[in-house]
């Protein structure tokens, strides 16, 4: 990993914090389905990198 995509995931990170200081969950829970879908997605892009 680069050391622009680690400091662009801790700016993320740190939005999402302070979201959650704001006392809005929804876009937590929105922050959330994001991080899961993005792992998902690079989880079986390789599987199917490795696999083909």
């Amino acid at each position: 990993m680069s050391e622009g995509e680690g400091t662009t995931f801790m700016q993320w990170r740190e939005r999402a914090q302070t979201e959650v200081r704001d006392d809005r969950p929804k876009m937590r829970a929105v922050f959330v389905t994001a991080a899961v879908v993005v792992v998902i997605g690079i989880v079986v892009g390789t599987l199917f990198l490795l696999l083909s």
